[in-house]
């Protein structure tokens, strides 16, 4: 390689790489004589800017021609549509966003598990160089004396799960002890400012009326639907993807060189966070019936399940409409247990039903009443053995196999339910079977259930459905349960799930701007997503208050992206806009920690795809989900909006994998990261399902090192982990420093700790120079309209 003569700097390499070989024939097109053009339309051309240039509609350019530069530049010569929008902008919706989140401490600044001086980690960390089968606490009894740095040795293999006769699975969570965190909590843990004892009545009756928000919302929509805004941004997002595109055509070669030299890292041994892995179906069918099976050749008399009636049923009992068959065989269960004919029920009728609301119902046939039972026994918790199999299925099968792979983490999403005292259950749950690992954190899913728990007459408004969900927390008697405060100490966000299955036709019409959470009983009509929405961010709002106080970790607020469907929003009925729409101005404004099921938004306006990208929400997607054949038709209709219609019965139109616009997005520059949703309703074949996430993605759209290396980073800085491990794991801290930095919705600022954090994560300095620099050119965009000069960008 030879440095060319008289050569012009490389347009888009460094001194370094600025060399050609002598034989042209064999030069790639990464190593190909880009030269840096000066003037000021090749830089406009390379920001995507020139594009949109007009001239104001008052000077032709005529007359444009003759004026001077100096009245040019006070004319600034915005695009006719800039003062039409200077009413609403981007930038204002950032900062109505910023009062929103900041005022519910959900930003990372107000939560102190990010700052690693003032948080105690519960469990201390991990050595450094910790490897499960290396761990001597394993070799010896649980009893023992165990010193945290016992690392290396030989692992002894596990034989089973725990049992009467098995050896138990190994896992660091056995070595928990309560007692011991509530010494630890004690010592770190401040009482609050105030001295005056909380009252949740008055805070009830003190949180201000949706009014205000109305205001904000109504703004941020006639904002995001104008028709000058509409062409504009849909040609930058078009734009983003191409140039995406480009950039990989130029540098492809130098992204992978670039992930070579990190020898150590690749997508294997670095970590990946699934920030929605749903405990309703944390484990695939093929490990459910094979723990099913291993129980009925060890305890099939055991008694599991007691009806309505007080009688009682074996666990045989249970897989033969209760017949007293004397062994298997005769009980004819079959190969499986749990057939596909169970996963459709499940997915239809016991999930939005009976597992919310805890309810018994009235009337089943045989196979309902035996899929009602085998889902009460296997997969809730509260239930009559005291949710022991459901503990066992996720030690087992996924806290075990989590650990032994070192760099899965999960994010364990539990849905909930309208019992009685169901906080302090599941905590005891959470306490008792030691469901507690380095490499799970969990999730609240609430649903828009109002309508099905009114009718059970479980509450009789809107407030009492809201009462269910925080009182236990916000009373005092909360802080003295130690249990409780453990599982807080885990949980990183409430996510309020939208389905199209959710009720949705009203009888008595109420108005939700007037009418107050208490007065809400509108003969069990479901309110409105955006009415959801607030009273969670108010309520979180005052719980992230008083744990601000007492240096506690904060949540966040996620809400899912309903399908692009035509039910009209209930919230703002006469602006003519669906409840998509109404989800995602609910989420611009009022979430930090996310998108969940985001693959509706990239058939979104593109004005709302742009303003996703401009402040940087995290989206968490499924595309394996999305061609589950256990999900419902609604679920696939999101895939529906450019398909031809067909006539035909006997064809069941489904989605397809490349139909899932995972991809397209990333490729614009959206924060996107991948979830399996549910591994019991994806058909998972493996036992590692966020891998497997990834290795389809992988093969499909041949991605490459610096694409799934990108994925797993964006997991890990968006997702709810400890700032500690964010440090560890991809060299980021809150704290500011002179290096790269991560926006995260607009809000979080996330910095690395020095240059060469790339050793940790191995995504390229190129990739994420190229993200930063476009990220800051969009935004200039915004704000500056089309008026560029050279001086406005900075030499290559």
């Amino acid at each position: 390689m030879a440095q060319l003569s008289g050569r012009r700097k490389s347009l888009f390499y460094s001194e370094q790489d600025d060399s050609l070989s002598t034989n042209l024939s064999t030069v790639a097109l990464d190593d190909s004589d880009m030269v840096a053009l000066k003037t000021a339309f090749d830089k406009q051309i390379l920001s995507g800017h020139p594009m949109y240039i007009e001239e104001q509609e008052d000077i032709d350019s005529i007359r444009w021609a003759d004026i001077n530069d100096e009245a040019k530049r006070s004319l600034k010569r915005r695009p006719s549509y800039i003062s039409s929008l200077e009413v609403y902008s981007y930038d204002q919706i950032s900062r109505k966003r910023a009062e929103y989140v900041n005022g519910s401490f959900q930003s990372a600044k107000h939560n102190v598990k990010n700052d690693i001086n003032e948080w105690f980690l519960y469990p201390k960390p991990l050595p450094k160089f910790w490897r499960f089968d290396r761990d001597k606490r394993f070799e010896t009894p649980i009893g023992s004396n165990h010193e945290f740095n016992e690392v290396g040795g030989t692992f002894r293999p596990d034989s089973g799960f725990f049992g009467a006769d098995e050896d138990p699975t190994l896992y660091t969570g056995e070595f928990f002890d309560i007692d011991h965190y509530k010494f630890e909590f004690n010592k770190h843990v401040k009482p609050l400012q105030s001295s005056e004892k909380f009252d949740y009545d008055k805070f009830v009756d003190s949180v201000p009326p949706i009014s205000g928000y109305l205001r904000d919302f109504e703004a941020t929509f006639n904002f995001l639907t104008s028709s000058h805004l509409e062409p504009i941004a849909s040609k930058r997002i078009d734009y983003l993807v191409n140039k995406f595109e480009l950039f990989q055509h130029l540098n492809g070669n130098s992204e992978i060189a670039e992930n070579k030299k990190v020898s150590h890292r690749d997508f294997y041994n670095i970590r990946k966070v699934d920030q929605n892995h749903l405990l309703s179906g944390c484990v695939s069918q093929r490990q459910l019936n094979e723990f099913i099976w291993e129980k009925l050749n060890s305890e099939a008399e055991r008694i599991v399940y007691k009806d309505s009636n007080g009688n009682e049923v074996t666990l045989r009992q249970l897989f033969c409409h209760g017949k007293n068959a004397k062994n298997n065989e005769e009980a004819d269960i079959g190969l499986r247990a749990v057939d596909d004919t169970f996963l459709e029920w499940y997915q239809t009728t016991y999930l939005p039903n009976y597992h919310l609301t805890g309810c018994i119902p009235a009337s089943m046939s045989n196979k309902e009443e035996m899929y009602f039972m085998i889902a009460r026994t296997f997969l809730e918790f509260d239930n009559f053995i005291d949710g022991e199999y459901f503990a066992l299925l996720i030690i087992k099968h996924v806290i075990h196999n989590l650990e032994r792979s070192k760099y899965q983490i999960a994010q364990l999403s539990i849905d909930f339910q309208f019992t009685e005292s169901w906080w302090s259950n599941f905590a005891k749950w959470i306490v008792r079977w030691r469901l507690v690992s380095y490499n799970i954190r969990w999730n609240l899913r609430i649903s828009r259930c109002y309508s099905k728990v009114f009718s059970t007459g479980q509450v009789p408004n809107f407030q009492a459905f809201l009462d269910r969900l925080f009182q236990p927390l916000l009373n005092a008697e909360a802080e003295n349960n130690i249990e409780l405060q453990f599982v807080l100490s885990t949980l990183c966000c409430f996510d309020m799930v939208n389905h199209m299955e959710d009720d949705y036709t009203w009888t008595s019409f109420s108005n939700p701007i007037q009418e107050k959470p208490l007065h809400w009983v509108a003969k069990g009509d479901n309110p409105p997503i955006s009415l959801y929405m607030y009273y969670l961010n108010r309520y979180i709002a005052e719980l992230n208050k008083q744990r601000y106080e007492r240096h506690q970790n904060t949540f966040a607020l996620r809400n899912s992206c309903p399908q692009k469907g035509n039910r009209v929003s209930q919230f703002l009925p006469k602006a003519n806009t669906t409840e998509h729409v109404e989800a995602l101005i609910s989420n611009l404004l009022l979430c930090q920690g996310g998108l969940l099921h985001a693959e509706p938004l990239w058939n979104s306006s593109p004005a709302m795809v742009y303003a996703f990208y401009l402040l940087q929400i995290p989206l968490v997607l499924s595309p394996l989900s999305s061609v589950s054949p256990y999900q419902s038709m609604v679920k696939r209709q999101l895939f529906d909006d450019h398909q031809t219609r067909t006539r035909d019965v006997t064809i069941q139109r489904q989605g397809t994998y490349t139909q899932n616009p995972f991809f397209q997005m990333h490729k614009a520059g959206l924060l996107v990261t991948l979830s399996t949703n549910s591994v019991l309703l994806n058909s998972s074949y493996t036992s590692e399902p966020i891998i497997e996430e990834f290795s389809v993605a992988a093969s499909i759209y041949k991605l490459n090192s610096a694409d799934l290396c990108e994925f797993l980073r964006n997991s890990i800085v968006s997702s709810g982990y400890e700032g500690f491990y964010k440090r560890h794991w991809i060299g980021v801290t809150t704290g500011r420093t002179s290096f790269f930095k991560d926006d995260i919705g607009g809000i979080d600022l996330w910095y690395d700790i020095d240059t060469e954090t790339r050793y940790r994560h191995n995504v390229p300095d190129m990739r994420r120079t190229y993200r930063r620099d476009t990220f800051k050119s969009e935004w200039e965009f915004v704000r500056m309209g089309t008026v560029y000069t050279a001086e406005s960008f900075p030499e290559f």
